[in-house]
């Protein structure tokens, strides 16, 4: 009997538990905001490349944990590398309900840490250009998933407007992203600080997190009633540094991940849910989830603004699985490789990203030899 209820305390364990992949600033701010929020019996297991990085996540987060009397427990594990092969051996051990991938090949704090040549050709491109560099550790955790009888719910972090209809194209498994149009609603959530309950939709895009053109703005409804001048009430978000913006989006993914593993109604605004460009309001209840637009936005409408914002971004990524540069990131990027494809389908990404890691390379060696001279 004592073995049968152990087995069974275990098997609990694990269909709450999460999976993240990466230990970097936003995945130590979603597990430091999941130590102080999570009521639920659950193990966090932290996976990366460097087992001294998630260990030292784990045990941060444990403390802060047992300091809050929270009963979220932390783990750390390592793989050599973020290949589907790892990912999956690891899945099939912990048996998670959620992963969350927080890992990509590039860094967004590079270009203030570590300016270079490769930062500034990124800063001419455009955030878009660096879709294979975001993409590439979301395919084969996604490809992981896709070999599990009982496959977990699979969250994105990395550029989730766009690389969650990447995976989508190519039939691999996405349930929805985070931050981006959900960093926007807790920014708006503060500024217009609606009555308890009160029912907040955000319809936006990666590319709203700077300010843009009056007619391009964010759209927001409170209760059904359209948002006026959202521009202005996202002044103090888009004022803030982009590295301090992880902890809202750290403790608002947080939030949402207990609500999951909790199996609680969810209503908010997440980014590519389902696959679909960019932000939308959701309503999520257990392994479901829905577009929960007001009535005067028809889905198709919802879909074919963020298409239009995704342009503005640098990037789009048709249905057909076409995934199309604009027309300034590829004459960017071809100052530097000549040849670099403005329209490629969605299966040759991976072999985009090894060009443009080996480019990156390239261009940080150029920065190092010139500041020994």
């Amino acid at each position: 009997m004592i073995s049968a209820a152990t087995q069974s305390e275990g098997d609990v364990m694990a269909e709450r538990g999460i999976v993240i992949l990466g230990s970097g600033s936003l995945a130590r701010s979603i597990c430091y905001s999941l130590a102080a929020v999570c009521a639920e019996e659950c193990v966090v297991t932290v996976v990366s490349t460097t087992p001294s990085s998630s260990a030292e996540v784990c045990y941060v987060a444990d403390v802060r944990a047992a300091s809050s009397g929270t009963p979220v427990r932390f783990r750390a594990l390592s793989v050599d590398r973020y290949a589907a092969e790892s990912i999956s051996s690891i899945l099939r051990q912990v048996r998670p309900r959620i992963v969350l991938n927080c890992a990509s090949y590039q860094s967004p704090w590079e270009k203030t840490r570590a300016p270079s040549a490769w930062t500034a050709l990124m800063n001419s491109a455009g955030f878009g250009l660096t879709l294979p560099l975001q993409a590439a550790v979301a395919v084969e955790a996604a490809s992981a998933i896709a070999t599990l009888d009982l496959p977990p719910l699979f969250l994105n972090a990395c550029f989730p407007d766009a690389v969650n209809p990447l995976l989508k194209t190519l039939e691999l498994p996405i349930f929805c992203g985070v931050g981006n149009v959900a960093l926007l609603a807790a920014s708006l959530r503060e500024s217009l600080r609606p009555a308890r309950g009160g029912r907040l939709q955000v319809l936006g895009h990666h590319w709203h997190l700077h300010t843009p053109d009056a007619a391009d703005e964010a759209l927001a409804w409170l209760d059904g009633t359209p948002v006026r001048e959202v521009g202005p009430l996202l002044r103090r978000q888009r004022a803030a540094a982009r590295s301090e913006l992880n902890a809202v989006t750290g403790h608002v993914t947080a939030l949402l991940l207990t609500d999951l593993v909790a199996g609680r109604e969810v209503r908010t605004s997440l980014p590519g849910p389902l696959g679909l460009p960019g932000g939308y309001p959701v309503r999520i209840y257990g392994r479901s989830l829905a577009l929960d637009l007001p009535a005067s936005m028809p889905p198709a409408q919802a879909v074919a603004l963020n298409s239009a914002w995704a342009e503005r971004d640098g990037v789009s990524v048709e249905e057909n699985g076409e995934v199309r540069f604009s027309a300034w990131a590829s004459l960017a990027i071809r100052s530097e490789l000549p040849d670099f494809p403005s329209t490629v389908h969605a299966r040759d990404i991976p072999e985009l990203c090894s060009r443009l890691l080996d480019l990156r390379g390239r261009l940080r060696r150029t920065a190092a030899s010139a500041g020994h001279r």
